[in-house]
C-alpha cells in the first residue's frame, strides 16, 4: 500500500469520526465502525498509543474508513 493510500484512509477515517461526533453518521456505518473497534481493542497488536501495531495506523481513524483493512483480516 502506497503511503498516499494510506493517508486517504486516515483522512476518511476521521473524516468519518467528527461525522459521527456531529450526528451526522448513518446508524449502519455506525454498527460497522463499533464493530471493528471491538475487535481492534482485544488484539494483541493494539498499542497503548491506541495505533495498529502491525500497520502502524490510529485505529481511532482506521476502524472509521472503508477503504481500510486489517492486516491481520479480523476485519
Amino acid at each position: 500500500m502506497s503511503l498516499l493510500n494510506k493517508a486517504e484512509e486516515i483522512a476518511e477515517g476521521y473524516t468519518n469520526l467528527v461525522k459521527s461526533k456531529l450526528g451526522l453518521s448513518n446508524a449502519q456505518d455506525e454498527k460497522v465502525f463499533k464493530a471493528r473497534r471491538e475487535i481492534c481493542d482485544s488484539c494483541q497488536f493494539k498499542s497503548a498509543m491506541d495505533r495498529c501495531l502491525k500497520c502502524g495506523c490510529p485505529l481511532a481513524a482506521k476502524t472509521r474508513s472503508f477503504k481500510s483493512k486489517c492486516p491481520i483480516k479480523l476485519w
